[in-house]
């Protein structure tokens, strides 16, 4: 986003000229009050031209379509789609048409775990083979002392990636399990970060086995219900049979452009680690809940504990489009970037030609999400330049909120 047209524009707000620039009637933004948040009054600007950016960035991309919402403090700022839901057709998408969240799934079990934690059904600190006898690993002392918390950090010990293709070839967890026992592993438990799908989904049965429930009516009952979620779902006969559902794509080197290809059910034999459906209406709500405003769902101390980094992640792969990035971790189910002055927490997901990234600073309670229904690293350029962008709005406000609050109130008296 051009830096001179968003601090001309933000300096207009300030002293008089926010008339200039009302909302468009397609984003939904949280009315002005008297005395308001002043960051909340300068982002209505703001989300005017990530709107146009956004859309403008995806259309010059080839992208079919997706969607995106913005949250701060304890509201919804916008929620909207854009483009269409398959390419040749003229659907389209808005924020409550469906996208499969991939890796993005993952955050959801860590924090129903954690939820679970709070009412008390198991601890973080539990091993995992005091309540699934069959979990063994290679090294039997290291099956014994691997812990809850292991699993959602991806530090069991198992390699990158172990028995990710077994997933992806549909087995189920009940059959991929007791097959850890003849992988090789690669450290202690709790000492290395290694990425992989088919550990953590154990979580499913931990928590299947602790409360006798199944995951999917956990996860259903627990945050999708309580979330107001009613997009949201972990079956594929639901997710297949939705009327407004984003058709994924994929980009076809021969053909020199992107494609429509068919919705699969891969990973929904688990989960945790990448079966979740959404919307970005969905999305929203989540993402307040992640920001602190849900204390009745899970507690301010468990998400503490739930987004604290543990392993450090030496590569640059998912960190490298925040400028001043200094270090990268991963905590439980979530990546952990943090610089000198702000830490975002953040997930991606790729699956079935699909695309979705979340990232929110708990601090200062800004949230987005984007799906895309293309394989496209689009979001993930995007997400850093707006946490950029936001962080200037909200020192700025914060530093001229008396300005900003008379300008507001001279405006509310008019």
């Amino acid at each position: 986003m051009p830096k001179a047209i968003f601090f001309i524009g933000l300096i207009m707000l300030i002293f008089g000229f926010t008339k200039i620039y009302q909302p468009t009637e397609s984003i939904p933004v949280v009315p002005q009050q008297e005395l308001a948040d002043p960051v909340r009054d300068s982002l209505q600007l703001f989300i005017q031209q990530f709107d146009s950016t956004l859309k403008a960035g995806a259309a010059a991309r080839g992208l079919p379509g997706g969607a995106y919402v913005i949250t701060y403090g304890d509201a919804v700022l916008a929620s909207e789609g854009f483009g269409v839901r398959e390419l040749g057709s003229t659907m389209p998408i808005d924020e409550y048409t469906v996208f499969r969240l991939g890796s993005v799934s993952k955050g959801f079990a860590s924090v129903l775990t954690g939820k679970m934690v709070d009412q008390d059904f198991l601890s973080f600190d539990d091993t995992v083979a005091h309540i699934l006898p069959y979990f063994k690993l290679q090294d039997r002392e290291q099956s014994g002392r691997v812990k809850v918390r292991h699993l959602l950090e991806h530090t069991t010990g198992l390699p990158r990636h172990a028995y990710t293709n077994l997933v992806e070839d549909g087995l189920s967890l009940e059959r991929i399990i007791p097959r850890f026992k003849d992988v090789p592993l690669i450290d202690r438990e709790g000492q290395q970060h290694a990425y992989t799908n088919a550990a953590y989904s154990v979580i499913e049965k931990v928590l299947e086995k602790r409360t006798n429930t199944d995951f999917k009516t956990l996860l259903e009952e627990e945050l999708f219900e309580p979330l107001g979620m009613s997009q949201a779902s972990a079956h594929f006969s639901v997710f297949e049979t939705n009327t407004n559902v984003a058709q994924p794509h994929l980009y076809s080197y021969r053909q020199k452009k992107r494609v429509s290809i068919s919705i699969k059910n891969n990973y929904f034999n688990a989960i945790s680690a990448g079966g979740i459906n959404a919307s970005v209406a969905d999305m929203g709500n989540w993402l307040l809940l992640l920001t602190g405003n849900r204390p009745d769902l899970i507690s301010e101390s468990t998400l503490d504990e739930i987004f604290t980094p543990v392993s450090r992640i030496p590569n640059k792969r998912f960190s490298r489009h925040y400028d001043g990035v200094n270090e990268s971790y991963y905590g439980m189910g979530w990546r952990v970037l943090e610089n000198a002055d702000q830490t975002i927490v953040y997930h991606g997901g790729y699956v079935n030609g699909y695309r979705s990234e979340i990232a929110f600073d708990r601090e200062r309670k800004i949230g987005i999400s984007i799906l895309l229904n293309s394989n496209s690293s689009y979001a993930l350029e995007v997400i850093p330049e707006f946490f950029e962008e936001f962080n200037r709005i909200h020192d700025f406000a914060i530093a001229h909120q008396d300005s900003l609050y008379q300008q507001s109130s001279s405006q509310n008296s008019e």
